[in-house]
C-alpha cells in the first residue's frame, strides 16, 4: 500500500494546485505542503516548482509519479485476487474506433467465460489516459498519438488510416488530389479523440489545417458518421475497418498523403498489464 504522503504527491499532480489538491484529501494547504517536504527530504530531490504562479513538475517529480502509478496497478491486482480468487475482473479502456469495431470479438469471447467480468470503457483518447493516470484502467487500447513518456505501451497493430465516403460518392475506390479533397463537407472527431489528431498532424506537415475544408463539422460518434457520410455526401477520415463494417461507404485515399496509424496498449505497470491483456485475448 502506498504512504499516504505519496497519495497526497499523487493527488498533487493531478490537481497541480495545492489549495485543490487540500479540498480534493479534506486536508489542510500547510498539511499538504508538509507532506511534499517530508518526500523531498526523504527523495533529497526537488518535486515541484513555480514558474511565476504557475506549478509544474520536475523530471524527479514525473519518475516518482511513474513509480507510485506502477505500485498502485500492482496492488489493486492483488487485491482483486484476494478479494475474488475464482472471479475475474478487469477495467479496460478503448478509444471509440477500437471499441466498436475492432475489440468486440475478443470481448465477447472474455465474457464466454461466467467467471468473468469487465467494465468497458469507450471514450476519447485524453480521457482515457486520465482515467490510466488516476487507476482507474487496468489497461487502455488508443488510437493515434499520445504520450509515450507519460505510460508504458506496447504496439496491438498498425492500421491504415484513409478517406470514407458514401459508395457511390465520385471518390470512391480512388485515389485524389488534395485539392479536390478541401472541396468536400468533411466530418471530423471531437477534440482529443485520436483520429482527428492523427488527421490534423498529416494534415500540418504538408502545409495545411482542417480550416482548409469548405465546411468542417464535428461529430463524437462513429455510427453518427458514418450515417451522415453514406447519407449526405460528406467525407471523412478513419481506420480501414470503418468503412468495411457497411455496404453503403467506401475508402479513398488522398495523393501524397498516406496515413497510417497505431493502435497500442497502454498501461502504468507493464507486468500487471501484460498477463491482464493476455487474459482479455485469452491467450496462455
Amino acid at each position: 500500500m502506498l504512504d499516504y504522503r505519496m497519495q497526497t504527491f499523487l493527488t498533487l499532480c493531478r490537481e497541480m494546485n495545492y489549495r485543490r489538491a487540500a479540498q480534493a484529501l479534506n486536508m489542510t494547504q500547510p498539511g499538504v505542503t508538509q507532506h511534499i517536504q517530508h518526500l523531498e527530504k526523504h527523495y533529497g530531490v526537488k518535486l515541484f516548482v513555480y514558474d511565476g504562479r504557475r506549478l509544474h513538475r520536475t523530471p524527479e517529480a514525473d519518475a516518482l509519479k511513474r513509480h507510485a502509478e506502477s505500485v498502485m496497478a500492482r496492488e489493486k491486482a492483488l487485491t482483486d485476487v484476494f478479494a475474488a480468487p475464482r472471479r475475474v475482473h478487469l477495467d479496460v479502456g478503448a478509444t471509440k474506433t477500437i471499441g466498436e469495431f475492432v475489440l468486440t470479438g475478443a470481448l465477447s469471447r472474455y465474457l464466454a467465460d461466467p467467471m468473468h467480468s469487465i467494465r468497458f470503457e469507450i471514450n476519447n483518447t485524453e480521457v482515457l489516459l486520465d482515467m490510466l493516470d488516476e487507476s482507474l484502467l487496468d489497461f487502455a487500447v488508443v488510437e493515434g498519438v499520445f504520450d509515450k513518456q507519460r505510460f508504458g505501451w506496447h504496439l496491438f497493430k498498425r492500421e491504415r488510416f484513409t478517406g470514407i465516403c458514401a459508395a457511390s460518392h465520385p471518390f470512391a475506390g480512388r485515389t485524389v488530389p488534395i485539392s479536390e479533397v478541401f472541396g468536400q463537407t468533411l466530418i471530423v472527431r471531437e477534440p482529443g479523440s485520436g483520429t482527428r489528431r492523427l488527421l490534423e498532424q498529416s494534415l500540418d506537415a504538408r502545409g495545411y489545417s482542417l480550416d482548409a475544408f469548405s465546411r468542417c463539422i464535428c461529430i463524437s460518434q462513429f455510427s453518427v458518421i458514418t450515417g451522415v457520410v453514406a447519407d449526405a455526401g460528406a467525407i471523412s477520415f478513419g481506420y480501414a475497418p470503418v468503412a468495411a463494417q457497411r455496404t453503403d461507404l467506401a475508402t479513398f485515399e488522398v495523393e501524397h498523403m498516406p496515413m497510417w496509424g497505431e493502435f497500442n496498449f497502454v498501461y502504468c505497470d507493464e507486468e500487471t498489464a501484460r498477463k491482464k491483456i493476455e487474459l482479455f485475448f485469452g491467450k496462455p
